[in-house]
């Protein structure tokens, strides 16, 4: 070799070195801000999580197995509200419960993104673990509406109460409260199936009986809204001349006229008798109130074949004076009913007129009102 190759052999190797060595400094730039705060240690994300809406409020359910693990911070709303709970040292397959809102910070009801950090003692922290949840509020409160309730009859103290069908998927329940005739307050819960008829027992018909709506909003909702409650207008049929004071034209002794309206509608021995004189008959009964009557009902005795009774006037006392609401020629019928426009009295009068053969066997008149509470 001779010395020029030899000098330009040494003088390549030179500038390899020189051009090596810059490109490493140039490598080593793009490292720096990293290097020069040192290794940058992560720690155990959330591992799992699970969240239930509420109202206002999240419940959320989540697993954390790293151990160094002291602090969890959540943000939401794009980081304008956060907060921050200490993780307990705990075993790795034990969750942890952690509601969101309600008290300190009420959510804003809609969907909500949330982003999650753990930290450990040092300051060291996790990858962000995001998720979503639903929150509910006035908005969706404003939306309910109580299931519409068809119809609420009372007989005695039992009301049965029959509702049409659901008008909104997420509903639930109904709640029904009422009082006892032992001034008891009750409140029954029914399924959504199981109201579509229900009959409750006991009840003071002159105290409110109230009816709210249940609803959640999703399957795993940790709160549940209602409707207020919306007063039962409750509807019965009430025989008024029951056991009120009669006086009748005539009878045939015993039978005397209060015997039709003790509410036996079958029995020999209770039932009016009048006398066989072909004149009028007549009884009449004080209502001890003011009613409005709508229909009437009477229960005969056929014992001769000729009394068929096929002639009577219903009459209330109006203005002064007896007014004839029904008038029947032509009945047939033992057992009478019929409906007719309402009046409103305070006696009432089943009057035969005279006729041959109009002798009366009665076992029962009944007049109805319908008696709204």
């Amino acid at each position: 070799m001779t010395k020029m190759n030899y000098r330009i052999k040494r003088l390549a190797i030179l500038v390899g070195i020189i051009l090596g060595t810059a490109s490493c400094e140039k490598m080593n730039d793009k490292h720096k801000p990293w290097l020069e705060d040192g290794e940058i240690i992560y720690i155990g994300k959330v591992d799992s999580l699970k969240a239930f809406a509420g109202d206002e409020r999240v419940l959320f359910r989540y697993w954390i197995s790293d151990p160094r693990v002291k602090t969890l911070h959540i943000s939401w709303s794009l980081g304008n509200e956060s907060m921050e709970v200490t993780v307990p040292e705990h075993l790795v397959v034990e969750p942890f419960d952690l509601y969101v809102g309600r008290n300190e910070k009420n959510i804003v009801e809609g969907n909500h993104t949330f982003h999650w950090t753990t930290r450990d003692h040092h300051g060291n922290r996790s990858v962000v673990y995001e998720s979503t949840a639903n929150v509910y509020g006035q908005n969706y409160q404003s939306r309910l509406s109580n299931r519409p309730l068809i119809s609420a009859e009372a007989d005695g103290t039992d009301v049965t109460l029959t509702w049409g069908g659901i008008t909104n998927n997420d509903e639930i329940g109904v709640n029904v409260s009422y009082t006892t005739t032992s001034d008891i307050p009750v409140t029954n819960r029914y399924s959504s199936d199981e109201a579509n008829t229900v009959v409750i027992s006991d009840v003071k018909l002159t105290e409110p009986v109230t009816y709210r709506t249940f609803f959640i909003p999703e399957a795993t909702a940790i709160d549940t809204f209602s409707t207020i409650p919306q007063k039962v207008d409750i509807q019965t049929i009430v025989n008024v001349v029951l056991n009120k004071p009669v006086t009748h034209s005539d009878f045939l002794s015993p039978y005397e006229g209060q015997l039709a309206v003790d509410g036996d509608r079958a029995s020999n021995t209770s039932r009016w008798v009048s006398d066989d004189s072909n004149n009028a008959h007549w009884i009449e009964v004080d209502l001890q109130g003011s009613f409005s009557i709508s229909a009437f009902g009477i229960w005969r005795d056929l014992q001769t074949a000729s009394q068929r009774m096929p002639q009577f006037r219903l009459q209330a006392w109006i203005d002064g004076a007896w007014e004839t609401v029904v008038s029947e020629d032509n009945n047939e019928v033992a057992v009478y009913n019929r409906e007719f426009v309402p009046v409103t009295t305070d006696r009432v009068r089943l009057y035969i007129p005279p006729y041959t053969n109009n002798r009366v066997r009665l076992f029962e008149f009944e007049v109805y009102s319908v008696i709204r509470y």
